[in-house]
């Protein structure tokens, strides 16, 4: 028997997936028939031996085979033909009973469970506002039989009359407390795997733009490393291939170029120390801001003696000594500055970088004599790819500034830029002191 009703309760399941809806309402339509089947073989006998009338026992039964009926199409993977099937042949059965049983049967209340089955078995709104309306259509319909009768009532005494009420309550009432475990068995736990299922997707979504937010920001330093590197080995080369000597200076530059670059690679491994994708986790400590980005400069003189650029270095005395702040992001904000004044600055101009102080605020500024930016470019200069390729940058790819404003503002602090196409461009950063600050 638990194999037969098994075989029943899965018919048709198999052409689905487990995660699919579709699935949930097939077994749920087979369950519901089967039971309405059983239930109409024990309770149409039971009206038939109460009131001696064929005609109940005949609809009952008609309405139980073809429960199965619909099974069967289900099991034929007519899945739409049956979820109809099954909906009309409830609705006219309803009609039937009611109309030969009576008002006082108290059928209409069988239109409760109607209701709660087009919400079970139509998923669209367009579906069910149809079938809610054909309802409310042949509830209608038997309130107008009730009241100019075409179809011959049986009477019954009124202890019958009783009697059949009980049992039509009865089977209402549990056929709608099966559509409520269904729904919350099958229906409702879909959605809940599909919220965890969805959730999960869009974590891992999640995971997958913190690991591209974190390769794209360290592949744009190192990238911008390397090129400092392979533009002197490519001079170097074209000297050699010509038969120049190799001057000191171009190789003291090269070895200033292999710092940096180690400089960055070292930033990169001590980075993917933490989990990947943390680009936006802060991880202060004490550090001596000042010397730390001194020598950023410092790795970077080859490309200022390349263009004949002078930099000055202006440290107010009031800048603090020591400042708590993540140290990997502020180099990284500070190198994405520097070295875009350095490629944008003309040769035999001036850099001017400016550590100081106002308030409980500590400065970083950076101010070039290069070609500057047009006002149209400052409105949108914070996007990613908002710049282009140029001579000055060949290697360029529009995310240096927007890297360095998503990593300014992670540690609280502001970006303000003034430029002038005549005059060059003045980046000003301003980050807050903390109480633990020396």
């Amino acid at each position: 028997m638990l194999r037969l009703w098994r075989k029943l309760k899965y018919a048709g399941a198999d052409g689905f997936y487990e995660s699919d809806i579709r699935r949930a309402i097939c077994v749920g339509v087979n369950t519901m028939c089967v039971c309405i089947f059983l239930l109409n073989l024990f309770s149409g006998l039971i009206f038939f031996l109460i009131s001696g009338k064929a005609g109940i026992l005949a609809g009952a039964y008609a309405e139980g085979f073809l429960m199965l009926a619909i099974v069967a199409l289900n099991f034929r993977r007519q899945y739409v033909l049956a979820n109809i099937l099954f909906y009309f042949v409830i609705n006219l059965a309803t009609f039937y009973f009611g109309a030969i049983l009576g008002p006082d049967a108290g059928v209409q209340s069988m239109f409760l469970f109607i209701l709660g089955l087009i919400f079970f078995v139509f998923d669209s709104t367009a579906s069910r506002i149809i079938c809610v309306l054909i309802t409310l259509c042949l509830l209608s319909l038997l309130e107008i039989e009730y009241q100019h009768p075409f179809i011959q009532a049986i009477k019954f005494t009124p202890n019958v009359s009783l009697l059949i009420r009980s049992v039509v309550y009865l089977v209402i009432i549990s056929l709608v407390l099966l559509i409520f475990y269904l729904y919350k068995k099958n229906v409702l736990r879909f959605h809940t795997r599909s919220r965890e299922a969805e959730a999960s997707r869009d974590a891992g979504e999640n995971l997958n733009n913190l690991k591209n937010n974190f390769f794209q920001h360290i592949s744009h330093d190192i990238r911008g490393a390397y090129f400092g590197v392979g533009s002197i080995v490519a001079v170097i080369h074209d000297r050699v291939s010509s038969s120049h000597t190799v001057t000191p200076q171009l190789a003291d530059s090269l070895l200033l170029a292999s710092q940096n670059y180690k400089y960055m690679l070292n930033h990169f491994l001590e980075f993917s120390k933490f989990k990947m994708g943390t680009v936006d986790e802060i991880n202060d400590e004490l550090i001596d801001a000042a010397a730390e980005l001194k020598q950023i400069v410092q790795f970077n003189q080859y490309l200022a003696e390349e263009k004949n650029i002078r930099v000055d270095i202006d440290q107010q005395d009031g800048f603090p000594p020591i400042v708590l702040t993540d140290r990997l992001k502020i180099s990284r904000i500070f190198y994405n500055i520097f070295v875009n004044a350095l490629k944008f600055s003309p040769p035999d101009s001036r850099i001017r970088v400016y550590f100081g102080r106002e308030d409980s605020v500590w400065i970083i500024r950076v101010s070039d004599q290069g070609k500057g930016f047009q006002p149209d470019q400052l409105a949108h200069i914070f996007q990613p790819y908002a710049t282009s390729k140029s001579p000055e940058n060949p290697e360029g790819i529009g995310l240096g500034l927007y890297i360095t404003n998503y990593l300014t503002n992670i540690l609280g602090g502001r970006i303000d830029i003034a430029s002038d196409p005549d005059t060059g461009t003045a980046v000003e950063l301003r980050f807050p002191l903390r109480d633990n600050d020396a």
